[in-house]
């Protein structure tokens, strides 16, 4: 089976083919057609696609992780339908937008016991059906849509050891003009970040502070030697000041690593085509103060121990990790997008009539012993049908605990019946996590009224969220004639804006609505390069009773 992986980023469209067949596979081909100016990427999408050797049985393409959310679940039980029902119910609290217009994937990566962690994607419907038109507009129809970070997820868990993985590990693939940041631990994906920050932010610095063309500033990056005559620090020197955002970026994730595995990240690999800038990971390393190395797909992949060229490997990274998604187990666990109302189309194949003579004449063969052997089929399919109907009973009955033959009877009859008694004990049990649930105050329930209270016209960026403590129980005496006292929760939150005004507006929005006593304390800071000045802006005091409230 032929697979490809197309990844359309921002200055050229990649693809990789993968040929796979009885658990093996080859690396067949990899392709890049640049976007030159004035060039439309869909333009040149779909003369990257005509120009493969043949029709691919798979496509595959990522969502921008922009545009997506996952999160890992821990769920109480292996019954796959409980598990489809759990996921629903707590992403029906945990998303700041209706089920309804929500598309998701989810994959079970780790049962034990009766224990299941559940990896899950999502995505609004419309996003979704803006990719697929993009796509079909260059009359390509894919057949997976995943996420970066699934995609990311493979690579990793076939080219790193599960030894070094016990550790928290981050891939920084650095693009042209963006960069995708992927949290990787023990074969699981923790978060998919795109920041914008690439390649081309050093060739800007090259062109304005050497005075070179792009095309020379980008030779440069790649062999920094030809300037020792003219300029003889080092290239990083002279672009120092241009490491801060994704050095700043690295350390939020380490941040991030901190809360969600609290563990420090312990390594990061570098791939992706700004990555080849010279000196870069020794750089990195000595702001950070973590090993930092390159890694190269292409070469990792290819079971025959073929070594690609290091553009190559650089830049196919993505495309890669995009086809081998589909490559032997993984193809089984592959987060898929298109499902439901979004499920591909099934489209005729061109057939070749000469080609088929002989199979068609042995078909009038098959054609008679197909009528013989339809009462044999008869009496087979109406045992199976009674056995789908025991398993059937048995599912409803591990549903429901316990359920007398009449209800039975009426529930198989009655789907509507089936269908409220379902919602009745999926109601039992979300009073029951009311009522024994640890955390009653939840930072993501303060986040949602938090994103609800600021205007869409007011533009910040929340650089850091912090709510409440560890949760505490509540003794007897605490409780009187009002009931349980709420846990004190102070809240602390750090935004940016370039608008210096931007504090005002910010407390008139969500104090004393949310947070007691909240007067905003403004710091300036500088601007890099080109950048604007920012304004950093910080509140801090205790939640008020409406963060929590759920409306």
């Amino acid at each position: 089976m032929r697979i490809v992986g197309i990844d359309w980023g921002t200055s050229s469209i990649k693809a990789v083919e993968i040929d796979s067949a009885f658990g093996r596979y080859e690396i067949h081909d990899y392709r890049e057609l640049e976007v030159t100016p004035g060039m439309e990427p869909a333009a040149a999408a779909a003369q990257l696609v005509s120009s493969l050797s043949q029709k691919p049985h798979r496509i595959v393409v990522a969502m921008p992780s922009s545009q997506i959310t996952t999160r890992n679940l821990h769920l109480p039980t292996r019954d796959r339908k409980a598990i489809q029902a759990g996921v629903l119910f707590q992403l029906e609290d945990e998303l700041p937008f209706s089920i309804d217009d929500m598309a998701l994937d989810s994959s079970i990566l780790l049962q034990s016991g009766q224990q299941s962690d559940v990896h899950v994607a999502t995505t609004l419907k419309k996003h979704l059906a803006s990719q697929i038109q993009k796509w079909a507009e260059i009359d390509v129809d894919p057949d997976i849509i995943t996420t970066e970070g699934w995609a990311f997820r493979t690579l990793v868990n076939r080219t790193i050891s599960p030894a070094i993985q016990e550790k928290p590990l981050l891939l920084v693939y650095v693009g042209a003009k963006s960069t995708l940041l992927y949290l990787h631990w023990r074969g699981f994906p923790m978060v998919c970040r795109e920041i914008r920050w690439g390649g081309d932010t050093l060739t800007r610095m090259l062109v304005d502070r050497l005075g070179l063309s792009a095309e020379q500033a980008e030779r440069v990056k790649r062999n920094p030697a030809v300037l020792q005559e003219t300029h003889p620090q080092s290239l990083v020197q002279i672009v120092s000041d241009g490491l801060e955002d994704i050095q700043r970026e690295i350390k939020h994730m380490d941040l991030v690593c901190k809360g969600m595995a609290q563990q420090n990240l312990n390594a990061i690999y570098l791939t992706g085509g700004g990555s080849l800038i010279e000196g870069l990971p020794a750089a990195l390393e000595s702001r950070i103060g973590l090993q930092v190395e390159r890694i190269r797909p292409l070469s990792s992949l290819s079971p025959s121990g073929v070594t690609f060229a290091e553009t190559s490997d650089a830049k196919m990274g993505l495309a890669a990790a995009l086809a081998m998604s589909l490559v032997g187990s993984d193809r089984n666990l592959a987060i898929n997008l298109r499902r439901g109302e979004f499920s591909k189309t099934s489209r005729g194949r061109e057939i070749n009539l000469q080609n088929l003579k002989k199979p068609l004449a042995a078909a009038g063969l098959v054609t008679a012993s197909f009528f013989i052997s339809m009462a044999v089929q008869s009496s087979m399919l109406q045992k199976r049908l009674e056995d789908k109907d025991a398993q059937l009973k048995r599912a409803m009955s591990s549903f429901f605990g316990s359920v007398s033959n009449s209800a039975m009877r009426t529930y198989l009859a009655n789907p509507a019946s089936l269908k409220t008694a379902i919602q009745k004990e999926m109601e039992k049990t979300r009073e029951s996590a009311r009522v024994l649930g640890i955390n009653t105050q939840s930072p993501l329930v303060f986040l949602r009224n938090l994103s609800k209270s600021i205007s869409k016209d007011t533009v910040v960026d929340m650089m850091d969220f912090q709510v409440g403590a560890a949760p505490q129980a509540v003794s007897a005496a605490d409780k009187g004639d009002k009931g349980d006292r709420p846990i004190e929760a102070p809240v602390e939150l750090v935004f940016t804006s370039t608008d210096a005004g931007a504090a005002e507006t910010l407390a008139a929005q969500i104090a004393p609505k949310l947070i007691q006593g909240a007067k905003p304390s403004v710091e300036e800071i500088g601007a890099v390069g080109k950048e604007p000045k920012k304004f950093k802006i910080t509140f801090r005091g205790m939640a008020s009773e409406g963060g929590f409230r759920n409306e």
